[in-house]
This record gives C-alpha cells, structure tokens and sequence, in this order.
C-alpha cells in the first residue's frame, strides 16, 4: 500500500491491514489464509459486516466468476457461479434484511478484473463513504493476497495432473516460451532430467518445428480466441530416436494465461503399454476409486468401485456424471427419506464446491464405505471408498465388551459398596449397643439404689422398733417396701421390653379386648401407690372392644399413667378421656404438672432421652420410647402437646381392627402410622 494511502487511513484501518499482513507471511495453507484475512476484515467493527463472505475467481471459459472460498454461510446460500455482467453476486439469505457489497479483485500490475468479493452486512443499512473507502483499500491489499497463492497454487495443479497422467506434461512461460516445470513421465520418455528440460523451449524437443512455427501454433490459445490447440508432431529423446506425439496446449489462467501447459500424448505401441499400466494400477487398488472432471463428468473408475457401490459399469459407465451415481443412491433410500430431486441437488451442489471432505456411510448392500474426495486444483474429484465393514464390526465388538465389562465392574462395586454399607452399619450398630449398654448399667445402678434405699430404711426401722410395732407403722413401712419393689419391678419390665423391642423378639399377641378395662385396671394400680393424686376419668365415647395385644396395650397405658403422675409432684388432678374417630379408638392422658420444652417434644420418644424438665425427678427415658414401639406395631399413633409449667396432653391413637397382617420383623422394623389420621383425630 502506497505511503500516501497509509497516511490517511483512520488508526482502526491500520489495525486491520496490519492484521490481514500478519496472515499473508504465514506458512499456512491458502484456504487458511483466506479465511484469516476475510475474519480479519468482518471483525473490524466499524465496518458493521456479517460472518458470510465470499471470494469468487474468473474461470478460464465464458468469462463468469467460481466460487473460490466461503466463510460460514448458514444463513444464507451463496452462489457457485455467476455472470459479472448482471453486477451482483445476490446471496439467498433466510430474511432479505442484509445488504451486499460486491466488490472487484483488480491486478495491480495489468489493471484487469479476475474476480470478486462478496460481503453481508448486519443490516439493510449502508455503509458510509468513508468506510467504504477503507473497505476498497483492504480488497486491493486481499487481492494481492489472491494473486501471489494462486501463483502458487501452479505448482499444486502440476501435482494434480501428475497424479492421473502417464503423459507428458510441460508447463510453459507463455513469453519466453520456455519450459519451467516437467512431470516424471517427460523425463522418462525424452530421457532427460528435470533440470535438463527446464533450460529447453518447447521446439527443443521437436525436431520438425522452429520456434515461430510453434508460437503460430499456440497464438489462438495466448490471444484467448482458443480454449486449447491441438498438432502432430515429433518428439527427440536425448539419445536422438523419435517418436510420433500428439500435442495439446491449453491456458491455465483465463484469457491471457500466466503460464501454458501442454500435454503430449504418445501414439506409440509404447505410450498404449503405459495406458495399460495406469489401468492395471487402477485395478491393483484394493479400494474404489474415480476421478471425476470439472464438470463432474466421471473420467476412469476401477472394478472394486462399481463393486463397492453395488452398481454396474452399464449404469454409470466413463463419461456419466457424478450426478447419475447421486441419483441412484438417492432412488435406493440410502439418503433416507425424502424429495429424490432435492437430495440429490444437495449433494450435487456440495460436490461443486469442489472442497475436501470425508466421511462414512453405510451402503445399499450393508457394506460400511469411509468415502474421501480431494479435489484437484484445475477442477474435478479423485473420490475414493473404502471398505471398512470388518474394522467397524471389530469396533462394535470392542465397544460390547468394554460396555460388559463397565457393566461387570458397576455390579461388583455395587456388591464392594453394599458390603461396606453393611459393614459400616454393623460397626455403627455395635457402637450403640455398646453405648446403651453403658447407659444401661449407669441407670440401672442409679434408679435401683433409691427403692432398694427405701426397702433397707423401712427394714431398719422395723427393726428397731421390734416388738412395739403399732398397726399404722406397720402398714406405713410395708406400703414403702411394696411400692420400692413395685418400682424395680416396673423398671425391670422396662429395660426387658426396651430390650426386646430392639432385638425385634418381641411378638403381639392379638385379640379383642375391652380398652376401657385396661385402663381402669392401670388406674386403679396408680391410685394404690399415689394417694395424693386424683384421677378423673371419662371413658363413655370409646368402642367396646379393639383388637390388640392386651399385655402390650397395657404396658403403654401404665407408662403413659406413670409419668403423669410422676412429672406432676405438686399438680394433684389427673384426666383421662376416651372416645372414638371412625375406625380408631383415641384416649388422652392429660396432667398439670411441669410441661416440657417445645425444644425436647420431637426428640420425647427417643431412647434414654430426657426432658430438660425433669430434672430431680427419677427415670430412664425407656418408658415412652417403649410405648412408641408398641403403638408402631398396632400401626396406631401417639402425639404429645405441652408447654412448660402448664402440663402434658399425650393422645394414644390405636385402630379398633387392629393392624394389618403382616411378618413381624417387617412390623418391627418398619412402623406405620395411620393412614389420614390427620383428618380424622383433632386434638
């Protein structure tokens, strides 16, 4: 770019050439480049452009413009070919909301167009002058970019053509006339080395031709009034022999051509040989392969090809087009479902992009094909296939066992998992027992010795008075020692029940039964031993008979009548009321002596568990957990309402039928409440 030009370009210009600078003296391939100088450019913010854009290149023949190179163009379809006569290149776009500027790639060096740039803006928008000119001095510098990879990009199409060629091939400087590259088979047949040939003029190896002759011969195809020319003639190896050849000269770039290639074709028995050879390699092949003109016009296939594909030579002979094989495919239902017309114009479409891709399919006779097109610079396909059916099945079956054995590992650590769970609960459980025990043994030692104290003092009392024992203190002593021993023995029932409620040993033995008697006869016990307390009670609403194991129910009833009696030292009045909700029978144990803390309700049925409140009062925190149990197992309910220093309302809930059948270890194990008993009991 011109000093003057850099000058006056705006500082984000600047960025952006410096930018696009960075690219051009990369080592990178030329699509690499192009779409870093074309990314570079729609990302200069100033220029408000979209992700699509463009390169189209002149062609050789009628004068229209090729898709050369494409950034992402999801949103819209670009055209392949068009006619820069129309002067516009318009791009389908989903919503027609974007404006395209169509811009000329110019030769510095002659001033002639040989393509053109595409771009999309983000809007209908327009962009301003002074944009626009910052954006034609970019396309002036990406021009240069074009011009010096496709320079470059000769010795690529020389490559092509040795790939497929057992001719002759020459590339030609179209001024000097002289030879600046030749394929393996020139040196073959004249006998000279490369460098040898490149210091050559065409006529050097035809001995019949001076060079005006031959500049007359090729003048159509310089001057652009000829796509090619073509002449007999002879060719001299170095040893002196001939040969006779049939020449052919064609331009490589547009009208005026940068460089001539011609290509010599032996008429010789020798050059048929050679023929021979490249089929028989074709053949050799243990893949398919074709390779495909510019026109997508198929040129040579081998055998495994049309074996691959499941088609015959009859149907897609040399010189059907690639569109032919598309449709056929397409007619079997290997494209799936859908408009024949419309898949095949897909990837007919797609093909003359004339990209590099891969990819694999299954084919209509279940073979699996890895299928690979390269294109070749100077236009066409080499499309290949490969059976890869054995090495896909070998993957599956690898895929399987890997998938068996993930399947073998999860099950055997669920198993590893399992046992440690049941290990760590086993150890979990053995730390409790060891800790209830200790529990066990700390209580029982404190809440023995107070009635055992008792017994011995009244004991010695008796003693001493000996003979001159009255009545009354007679009576008073014994009521002392029998209500101690009565004592132990509600504690012993308690521990032995708590321990076989845990255990899971205990059983119920069910069967009808008055639950008003229970509870009469539990209070008639307390009325014995607790002289200062009054019990009121109200059992006129409850049902005549419930089915449950009367020695459990009753151990409940006596526990719940103890404790209120025993957390009401100062609060005298005990009541008890019974009645009946639907299917359940409901009694309510209510005192009015020192509550509980709202803070210690939940936890009032755990094991060994106290209430701040009870403090100075004797117990074990056995007592309700144990009647929690045997509610469970009649699959009954009981709830606790209290406030401290206002007394406790415990509500026993049990069904009239009883609990449902049921294994026992199931019923211990896993205790159920009532089903909607929320509903139908209101406290």
């Amino acid at each position: 770019m011109p000093q003057a030009v850099w000058n006056a370009m705006p500082i984000w210009g600047l960025v952006t050439t410096r930018a696009m600078l960075r690219w051009t003296l990369s080592d990178k391939s030329r699509d690499e480049v192009l779409s870093g100088v074309l990314n570079e450019i729609i990302s200069t913010r100033e220029f408000d452009l979209g992700p699509c854009a463009a390169i189209f290149n002149e062609t050789p023949y009628g004068g229209r413009h090729k898709l050369l190179y494409h950034t992402q163009a999801d949103w819209c379809t670009i055209p392949l070919e068009y006619d820069p006569q129309s002067g516009q290149a318009q791009p389908l776009c989903a919503e027609d909301r974007a404006r395209s500027y169509l811009l000329p790639l110019i030769d510095r060096s002659s001033g002639a167009i040989f393509g053109s740039v595409l771009f999309l803006g983000k809007s209908r928008r327009r962009m301003d002058e002074e944009r626009m000119a910052v954006l034609r001095l970019l396309i002036c510098d990406l021009a240069d970019i074009v011009l010096s990879r496709r320079r470059a990009d000769a010795d690529h199409q020389f490559a092509d053509l040795v790939e497929i060629s057992t001719d002759e091939i020459y590339l030609i400087d179209p001024e000097m006339l002289e030879i600046f590259r030749a394929n393996g088979t020139a040196t073959i047949k004249t006998g000279y080395r490369e460098d040898q040939l490149i210091r050559m003029t065409p006529v050097s190896l035809k001995p019949d031709l001076t060079l005006d002759e031959y500049r007359i011969l090729i003048n159509p195809v310089i001057t652009g009034r000829e796509k090619f020319v073509t002449f007999e003639t002879f060719h001299s190896r170095r040893d002196g022999s001939q040969y006779r050849v049939t020449v052919k000269v064609i331009s490589l770039r547009g009208e005026k051509g940068e460089c001539l290639a011609e290509v010599v074709f032996d008429t010789t028995e020798e050059q048929r040989k050679m023929l021979g050879i490249l089929q028989a390699a074709f053949e050799a092949f243990p893949g398919g392969i074709a390779v495909f003109d510019h026109r997508l016009d198929l040129m040579i296939a081998n055998r495994h090809l049309y074996e691959m594909l499941d088609v015959t030579p009859d149907a897609f002979p040399p010189g059907a087009s690639f569109e032919s094989l598309i449709r056929i495919n397409a007619e079997r239902g290997e494209y799936g479902d859908g408009d024949i017309d419309a898949l095949v114009l897909e990837r007919v479409n797609h093909a003359r992009l004339f990209l590099p891709h891969s990819f694999e399919r299954v084919s209509a006779n279940g073979r699996v094909l890895a299928v690979r097109a390269e294109p070749l610079a100077a236009g066409g396909y080499i499309l290949s296939y490969t059976d890869i059916t054995v090495r896909k099945q070998a993957e599956m079956e690898l895929i399987r066992h890997r998938d068996q054995l993930e399947d073998q590992v999860r099950e055997r650590t669920l198993e590893i998992e399992a046992q440690a769970h049941a290990l760590e609960e086993a150890l979990n459980h053995e730390k409790q027992i060891n800790a209830l025990q200790r529990q066990f043994v700390s209580m029982t030692s404190h809440e023995f010795r107070t009635p055992l104290a008792i017994i011995d003092g009244a004991a010695q009392r008796l003693l001493r008075r000996r003979g001159a024992v009255d009545q009354d203190f007679l009576v008073e002593k014994t009521g002392q020692i029998r209500a101690s021993v009565a004592r132990m023995v509600e504690l012993m029932e308690s521990f032995l029940s708590a321990g076989r409620m845990t255990t899971g040993k205990i059983e119920l033995n069910l069967a009808e039964c008055s639950i008003k008697t229970l509870i009469e006869q539990a209070v008639e016990r307390q009325r014995e031993f607790s002289k200062r307390h009054r019990f009121h009670v109200d059992l006129q609403l409850l049902p005549d008979k419930v089915r449950c194991d009367p020695l459990g129910i009753g151990q409940a009833i006596t526990n719940l009548l103890s404790n209120a009696v025993k957390y009401s030292p100062h609060a005298p009045d005990i009541e008890i009321t019974g009645w009946d909700e639907g299917d359940y029978a409901v009694i309510s144990f209510r005192d009015h002596g020192v509550g509980i803390d709202p803070d210690d309700i939940p936890k009032m049925f755990s094991l060994y568990f106290r209430a701040r409140t009870s403090t100075g009062i004797a117990g074990t925190g056995i007592g309700l957990n144990l009647v929690k149990q045997i509610v469970d197992l009649h699959e009954g309910d009981i709830r606790v309402d209290s406030e401290r220093g206002q007394g406790s309302t415990f509500t026993l809930i049990l069904p009239v039928h009883g609990p449902a059948t049921k294994p026992q270890a199931e019923r211990a194990n896993a205790p159920i409440r009532p089903a909607q008993q929320d509903e139908r009991i209101s406290a």
